[in-house]
């Protein structure tokens, strides 16, 4: 399936031109992913806590936005 590009403005012009009923499932979907992530990271707290450390990261300190990246860069790495 072909892919295309968009930047996050494009996207937000998108939403805004949504129905009611879209916007609706546009934020469960949203909603849904934040839920799935805190799950994630509230049963691997301790894990990501320890490679936090070892990076030199203070994970209390990131916000959720750093640690959506943080948890995408570390299932993301090559297994060794």
């Amino acid at each position: 399936m072909p892919t295309i590009e968009v930047n996050d403005e494009q996207i937000l012009r998108c939403l805004d031109q949504l129905s009611p009923a879209g916007r609706r499932a546009a934020l469960q979907k949203l909603i849904g992913g934040l839920v799935q992530l805190d799950l994630v990271v509230e049963r691997n707290r301790s894990k990501l806590e320890s490679i936090c450390q070892s990076r030199g990261v203070d994970f209390s300190k990131l916000t959720e936005e750093q640690r959506e990246a943080l948890i995408d860069e570390i299932l993301h790495e090559p297994i060794t």
